[in-house]
């Protein structure tokens, strides 16, 4: 397969669109090496930056594995590993989303603590990108909801726990439909609710930085009940 050049900034979809489309042509199968970073940005024209964020989110939604010194493999895939979660038209009743929220509040405080601890400057990096990408993403009139959702899963990455990401990956779908519900809320809400939201993130994104274990999970506990108010104290 000929990949194709990557002509537009910080575009980390389009690029995990080709690495999808190359697994699929090459028929990889789990336990394949794909290539390495710097071999992406080669190949897409991009930064190393955009390729590691793509990589990232791939990782998170547990289609490959980063493993030290040797690079990515692709991990156990079926039929429906492709299918993005953007593209997914689930019915969200609200048991489901309390249930997801719920769910929020008992994996990424404690995520958030661990990757104050445990996050590695290359993760930084890649959260403080998806925060960026946020605000220019609103900044342009878009509500940001899949920059959103890499910030959020990012974090959980970062907290260096395997069994959170292993559960991540099998709710992610759903995770994502929440977090489409919440940001489309604030959106038809208040443009307010979005800035409040990027401060919340800021703020998350500096106890991280300073690796302050309790504001972090602090701060991400605020976030998330806060988001919680705003959706139970409005109609859906």
């Amino acid at each position: 397969m000929a990949f194709k050049n990557i002509k537009k900034k910080n575009l980390y979809e389009e690029i995990i669109s080709q690495i999808i489309e190359y697994v699929k042509d090459e028929q990889l199968k789990p336990g394949d090496k794909l290539p390495t970073e710097n071999e992406f940005v080669e190949i897409f024209q991009v930064s190393k930056t955009a390729v590691r964020e793509a990589l990232s989110v791939l990782v998170a939604k547990g289609m490959i594995e980063k493993k030290s010194g040797f690079g990515s493999i692709l991990k156990g895939i079926n039929s429906d590993t492709f299918i993005e979660p953007i593209t997914q038209e689930l019915r969200m009743g609200k048991q489901t989303l309390k249930e997801i929220l719920e769910f929020r509040r008992g994996i990424e405080v404690e995520a958030a603590a661990l990757a104050a601890q445990n996050a590695t400057m290359e993760q930084l990096e890649a959260i403080e990108n998806a925060h960026l990408a946020l605000i220019e993403t609103n900044a342009n009139g878009g509500i940001g909801i899949e920059d959103d959702y890499r910030f959020h899963s990012l974090i959980i990455i970062s907290s260096g726990n395997s069994i959170y990401e292993t559960i991540f990956d099998k709710i992610s779908p759903t995770f994502f439909e929440a977090l489409k519900v919440s940001k489309n809320q604030s959106n038809k809400l208040s443009k307010l609710y979005l800035k409040e939201a990027q401060h919340e993130h800021q703020r998350i994104l500096d106890a991280l930085k300073q690796k302050d274990i309790a504001e972090a999970r602090l701060a991400m506990l605020d976030h998330l009940q806060k988001n919680e108010m705003k959706i139970w104290n409005n109609e859906l």
